[in-house]
Formats: C-alpha cells, sequence, structure tokens
C-alpha cells in the first residue's frame, strides 16, 4: 500500500475517480452518465493539448499567460476564413481546411515563438512579456471579426469533434497522440534531458553545453503549436467562433498543472501527471455546472485549488532543502568529530 501511495500520479488517479463517484451520488448519476463523462472528455482533450504546451513552459522554468490570446486569434482568422457567412468571411469566400487549418497552426506557432524571443532572446520577464503578447492577440483576435464572433460554419467541421475512432471521440484520440509525443520527448530525448535541466537550473545547464535559450524559445513556439491545435478543435467542437471559448485557459491550464505535479518553479514533472490534473480540473467544473454553480464560483473553486497547490508546492521545496541543510551538516559534524 504505501508503494502505491508513494506514486503520486496513482494517488491523483485515486482523488480523480473518489471525485466522478461523490460528484455522481451528488448529481443524482448525471455527471456519471456516458453522454456527460464524454462531453467532459472531448473538453478536457481541449484543454489537455494547451496544458501540454503550459507544462512544457513550466517545466523550463517559465510561464505563459497569453494561451488564451493566442488560441483566440488562430481561432477567429480560421473561423473567418471557413464561414459560409459573408459578411464575416474574411476574404469574400471559403478557403478549404486543408488550407486554412495549417494556417491556424502557423499563426499560433509564430505568437508561440514571439514569446520565446521576447523570454530567451530579450530577457524579458515571462510574466511581462506573455502578458503584452496575450493583450495583442487579444486584441488582434476581436480586429479580426470586429463583432467577437463568427458563425456559419460547416457541419463537416463540426464533425471533427464528432467522429469516434476506436471508440473514442477524435479530440480525445489526439489529446492522446499529444501526451504519447510529449511523453516520449521528454523521458527519451536529448531535447527532454535539456529542457528539464534548464528549469532545473539554467547556469548549469549552460555550464554543460545545454542551448538554454533555444530550448526556451523553442518550448513557447511548440507550445504556440499545440494552441493552434487547440483552436482547431475548438472551432470543431462548437462549430463556431467567439472569443469566449478560449477565456480563462490560462488558470485552467496553470492550475492543471500544478495539480498534476510539475513544479512551478522548473525542472520536475511528468505529463501523465498534467493530464490527470486536467481531468481535475474538468471533472470539477462539470460538477459544479450540473449543481447550478455559476462561473463565479467556478473561479473561486479553481484559484482556491491552484493556491492550495501551489502553497503546497512551496511547503515541500522548503521540507527538501531543510533537510539537504540538515544531511550536510550532519555530515559536517561527523567530519570534525574523525
Amino acid at each position: 500500500m504505501k508503494r502505491i501511495l508513494a506514486n503520486e500520479n496513482t494517488v491523483r488517479l485515486m482523488i480523480l475517480l473518489t471525485l466522478v463517484v461523490l460528484f455522481g451520488i451528488l448529481t443524482d448519476g448525471a455527471s456519471t452518465s456516458l453522454s456527460n463523462l464524454t462531453n467532459v472528455l472531448v473538453q478536457s482533450a481541449i484543454r489537455g493539448i494547451a496544458a501540454c504546451g503550459q507544462a512544457l513552459v513550466i517545466m523550463s522554468a517559465g510561464l505563459d499567460l497569453a494561451v488564451s490570446g493566442i488560441v483566440s486569434v488562430s481561432l477567429m482568422l480560421g473561423a473567418g476564413l471557413v464561414t459560409a457567412n459573408p459578411e464575416l468571411n474574411l476574404l469574400g469566400y471559403q478557403l478549404p481546411v486543408v488550407v486554412v487549418f495549417p494556417v491556424m497552426l502557423l499563426v499560433a506557432a509564430a505568437f508561440g515563438l514571439l514569446n520565446g524571443v521576447l523570454v530567451a532572446g530579450l530577457r524579458i520577464p515571462a510574466l511581462l512579456a506573455t502578458l503584452g503578447v496575450w493583450q495583442i492577440s487579444e486584441g488582434l483576435a476581436y480586429k479580426l471579426t470586429g463583432k467577437g464572433y463568427v458563425d456559419g460554419i460547416s457541419e463537416s467541421i463540426g464533425a471533427i469533434a464528432t467522429t469516434d475512432v476506436l471508440f473514442l471521440p477524435l479530440p480525445v484520440v489526439i489529446l492522446f497522440l499529444v501526451v504519447a509525443a510529449t511523453h516520449v520527448v521528454l523521458g527519451h530525448t536529448t531535447f527532454g534531458r535539456e529542457l528539464y535541466a534548464v528549469g532545473g537550473n539554467d547556469r548549469s545547464a549552460v555550464i554543460s553545453g545545454v542551448r538554454v535559450s533555444w530550448i526556451r524559445c523553442s518550448v513557447y513556439g511548440i507550445a504556440g503549436l499545440l494552441y493552434g491545435i487547440c483552436a482547431i478543435l475548438s472551432l470543431a467542437h462548437y462549430q463556431g467562433a467567439t472569443m469566449a471559448q478560449a477565456s480563462g485557459l490560462e488558470l485552467e491550464t496553470i492550475a492543471a498543472v500544478a495539480i498534476g505535479g510539475v513544479s512551478l518553479s522548473g525542472g520536475k514533472g511528468t505529463i501523465v501527471g498534467v493530464i490527470l490534473g486536467v481531468l481535475i480540473v474538468s471533472v470539477i467544473g462539470n460538477a459544479l455546472n450540473i449543481l447550478g454553480a455559476g462561473p463565479t464560483y467556478q473561479n473561486v473553486v479553481k484559484g482556491g485549488l491552484l493556491i492550495l497547490v501551489v502553497a503546497l508546492d512551496t511547503a515541500v521545496a522548503r521540507r527538501l532543502v531543510l533537510q539537504m541543510l540538515g544531511f550536510f551538516a550532519g555530515r559536517r559534524a561527523q567530519q570534525d568529530q574523525r
């Protein structure tokens, strides 16, 4: 039993299952119906892919507050190019998705790289750099249509979110692929090892020959690309685009990453833990919706969870430092006695 509880991800899985059962009882089974669980998985797919990008950034000792802005500008641009509504179409005619989807990915990746250049190249603090990029991208997203929404999206695009692959919705399959690829990169490639090294101690990483600036810039670019995938899935899931679709993704991804065990100071964490964190946040949010709790109460709960997790993370880090100091002090005392 101790071995099981020693694995943090196992504990998170147990917490997730407990929450599912508890909310199932509180909602008289509404939250555990097959249709609702499927909806939670699809919504978790969008959040989960965004959280993977946020996790990579935080693991490298960074922070990304531009998540919703990048998703929004990619989403509104894509919607404006494929909409059948002539008043909202940016070109006056529809473009095929084989052209639009790559454009959405490229635009999102470009904004991610902009974050990377500002943080790694110009040495602007990540908090300020990504906050500035968020404001720029949000403004551009609204300017693209001037109305904050785009309708007239074809059912064929909406079918992307409802198509099943091996009995699972396509967005969930895409999430699994992203998680698997990220897990492999982090655990089995030089890039992953260098990313952890940069997040753990960038000075030591420089001495070891790691290209710290390149790693950090690349991480932000990869995160942007993942946000572009979120924009595509969001366009399909809602069969339309509004500025509200990506609202709050910063808090949700940071909360999921923190709950998933990624150290907010960088250098530690697993992508499996991040996805469990996403599912925990999604289950709580979905249950609160069913119970009639408004956005205000949901934000209070999510914010409280984030504060609690950060406090625990800081407390654990402080305890480890004290243990290390005690260990070295003990060794020094033994050497003095000899």
